[in-house]
């Protein structure tokens, strides 16, 4: 039988006492509770990485069954599996002395596990599928904002087509939905892991941080998926299920997304190496997030530099 030391179970009956204040506020303080999402799976963490896998488990354990006698059982559920998969992933992998991104790769995974966890538990007991009924949200909200320029005397027809543009992008999301819940999953790993760097170092622990961002690069193979997804796309003619457009689409928005980053730190490359200001820096960023076709001159760049390595040229 293990026995945990005196140490273990009085830091995990005070990081589980924790755990469940921050639960409370992310269940019942609107304003409060996107900030103690975001901190939730520090505890487990630091369990995870002081004491180990068991620890941080019965830690996980012990807080879900307080929630569940004052929130109910599935308030519980889902609260465990929101934080405390990521929370022992992340403490598993910092234990074990794994690289920075080791480290955000299994907090990921773990995230990737809760929310398909979670989409699965929304549709089996509510019958609620949330991305089709953000969807929803969205088209009507593209409803009314045809009506509001209507009334505000703009001719239909000259914003028809931006209208039928977007409306065609919401038509495409169910197929996204792997895709969007990979994304959700990989940003949830990395604000985890940056928020649980800063607090562990506040508390004396040293964490290893991530190279600097300009010196990030996608393994050149990533530029072989893309095209797959853009082939995929393509042979949707010779396989009418629908198989092939689903996986093609998801392909190409993730690596969309991924060559996008890249392409970004190909130009905080260059703007570091020829000591642009940082005002100019941040018009620069500002200028390209706002203006679709110079992103999209960004996502060409960081696809190109998988191949040639701009940085090294």
């Amino acid at each position: 039988m293990h026995r945990f030391s005196t140490k273990a179970i009085v830091e995990g009956a005070l990081l589980s006492a924790i755990t469940v204040i921050l639960s409370f506020f992310s269940m019942y303080v609107p304003g409060v509770g996107l900030l103690a999402d975001l901190v939730l799976p520090v505890p487990v963490i630091i369990l995870g990485m002081k004491h180990g896998l068991k620890i941080s488990l019965l830690s996980v354990v012990v807080s879900g069954a307080v929630i569940a006698a004052f929130s109910g059982p599935i308030r519980a559920v889902t609260g465990v599996l929101s934080f405390g998969l990521v929370g022992m992933g992340m403490g598993w992998a910092l234990k074990r002395k794994y690289s920075p991104f080791k480290v955000f790769a299994v907090g990921a995974a773990a995230s990737l596990v809760s929310n398909i966890a979670l989409f699965l538990l929304s549709l089996a007991i509510m019958g609620i599928n949330p991305f089709l009924q953000e969807i929803e949200i969205y088209r009507e909200s593209l409803n009314s904002a045809a009506e509001i320029y209507s009334r505000m005397g703009v001719n239909p027809e000259t914003v028809k087509p931006a209208l039928e543009m977007y409306g065609k992008i919401l038509d495409l999301m169910p197929l996204l939905i792997p895709a969007m819940l990979v994304l959700a999953s990989v940003s949830s790993s990395f604000l985890s892991f940056h928020i649980s760097k800063m607090i562990l170092r506040r508390l004396g622990y040293g964490m290893e941080d991530f190279p600097p961002f300009w010196q990030w690069r996608m393994p050149s193979y990533t530029l072989f998926l893309f095209l797959l997804g853009q082939i995929s796309t393509l042979m949707e003619a010779y396989w009418p299920a629908g198989i092939l457009k689903q996986v093609g689409l998801n392909l190409q928005m993730l690596f969309t997304f991924a060559f996008f980053i890249q392409g970004l730190a190909v130009l905080a490359f260059f703007l570091g190496k020829y000591n642009v200001s940082k005002v100019l820096r941040v018009f620069i960023v500002l200028f390209l997030f706002s203006n679709p076709l110079m992103a999209q001159l960004v996502f060409l760049l960081g696809m190109i530099d998988t191949v040639f390595n701009f940085r090294r040229l």
